[in-house]
Order: structure tokens, then sequence, then C-alpha cells
């Protein structure tokens, strides 16, 4: 937590290639070695070295290459059980090998560095976005040193921020694309309306995570605002001063306003209410 992250596994490193029982007993391993109570929820770099015997590995065809066994590692690094949610989340790999001294001596070590703020306490869900994306929320954060429980109020204000950041990057890389913008150009201009929390493509998280459709969420989060209408009021307050502020910008980088000039209600390219189908 806190941008660095290093871990020693005392058994030997698994091939991806070495069959799927294997790899399975490999991944039970490693996630039973693990103690962290957090995710790394952004880009990280990703350090593997490998502690293997020279003898076995120069003379023998015991062992693999070392690209074999960054996959299998990888594998064991994300899931429920895990540290990260995703290989895509790996930007940077490096993986070597080191003289054990030793065939009984063989283990490794992970070393990961990421962002000091890109970390999420477990357990963690997922819950789905306007943009289609799914999006890990906790009801656990860092506070004063320790950790805290988040009350339903800020754990559905929190999602109702998600949906609208999520609505407005959404809505702006459509107004660019109608604006002439190619597709990549359009990605990279909507990323200057994106929060700092990644959404995820359904095919990439674990099944073991708690998944929450968007209608399903949203259904809690209405029948929770029935009994808390003051509550609500003040939510949607800060949720409509956020897309309200972000309409501006997407008007912006589209070209459809001149910086520092305020839009009149009847000119937001973007509808200032959020989505609630």
């Amino acid at each position: 937590m806190f941008g660095d992250w290093q871990h020693r596994f005392e058994s030997a490193p698994v091939s991806y290639a070495a069959g799927g029982a294997n790899r399975a007993e490999f991944r039970t391993a490693i996630q039973a070695a693990l103690k962290n109570k957090f995710f790394y929820t952004n880009e990280v770099r990703l350090d593997i070295v490998l502690y293997l015997d020279l003898q076995t590995v120069l003379e023998t065809d015991e062992t693999a290459d070392v690209d074999n066994y960054a996959k299998a590692v990888l594998d064991g690094l994300k899931g429920p059980h895990g540290i990260l949610f995703d290989d895509t989340q790996v930007q940077a790999l490096t993986i070597h090998w080191l003289d054990s001294y030793g065939r009984d001596r063989t283990y490794f070590e992970v070393s990961i560095s990421s962002s000091p703020d890109d970390f999420m306490l477990k357990p963690v869900e997922f819950y789905e976005m306007p943009d289609g994306l799914w999006y890990p929320h906790g009801r656990r954060v860092r506070s004063n040193g320790g950790q805290e429980d988040l009350s339903d109020r800020n754990h559905y204000a929190g999602l109702l921020i998600l949906e609208t950041m999520a609505s407005v990057k959404r809505d702006a890389r459509h107004l660019f694309r109608r604006g002439g913008m190619d597709r990549l150009r359009a990605y990279q201009r909507g990323m200057h309306l994106s929060s700092s929390a990644r959404g995820f493509h359904r095919s990439r998280i674990d099944a073991g995570f708690s998944m929450h459709p968007r209608r399903e969420w949203r259904a809690a989060c209405e029948a929770w605002r029935a009994d808390h209408a003051e509550d609500v009021g003040e939510i949607e307050r800060i949720v409509g001063e956020v897309r309200e502020n972000y309409g501006k910008m997407a008007a912006i980088l589209a070209g459809q306003l001149p910086s520092g000039e305020d839009l009149g209600a009847e000119d937001r390219p973007l509808s200032m209410n959020y989505d609630r189908t």
C-alpha cells in the first residue's frame, strides 16, 4: 500500500506450461501466502525475481524459459484473494532469475510499484456504470491511519459520483465524434473528463468478485433514498454541480464554448440530470 509492495514466496515457481492442475495449485499457494488487505486499482510496475538452481537450469529440461513463469505468477496475484484485479494493470514487467545455490532452495520474489493513492481496501465489489465498464468500489476506507466503514450515505454518494463521471465521459466522446474527431482523439480528449477511478471490461474481472449491474444497485439506491430525502438532496446537489462543471469542460474541449464563457441552460450539450434507466 502507498505505492510499493514486496513479498517473498517460499514455493517454487511454476511455468504456465505446467498444466491446469499444477497452475491451479500454484495460484492457491500464492494467494494463501498473500496477507495484503488492499488492491492496487490502477497501473503498476511488476518485478519478478526467480531463484533457481543454476545447474538445473543449464543442464536439465526441468525449468522453463523465464517468460513462461510470468503468466503463472500474474494469475496468482489477481482475483478476490489477490492484490490486482487484472493483467491489464501491469504497465511494465521485468522478470529474471538468479542462482538459488541448491535444488531445495527455489523460491521467488515479487515487487510492485504504483502511485501512492491507487489502492482500495478489501473487500471490493464491482458496479456497472453508464459507459459499459465496471468500477471497483469498497465500503472500507483509510481514516487517521486506520480503517472505517463508509456510511450508506457516503457509499451511495460515491456510486452516484462515479456514475456521473462515467456518463459525462461517455457523452463527451459522442460529442467529440459528432464534431469530427476520430476515435483516438475523442478518447484522448475524454480522458480530461475522467475521474482517477478506472473501469474494467466485464471479461477482465475474475468470477469470484461480487458484481452489481447498474439496474440492481440503482434499485437499492432508490429504496434507500425513500427514507433519506435530506441526505439525497445534498448528494444530488453535489452530483449536479459535478455534471455541470464537467459539461462545460466538455463543450470547451469540443470547441463549442470559448474558455471562460458560461453556458446557459439551453446551450448545455449534456443533460444535467443523471440517467436513471
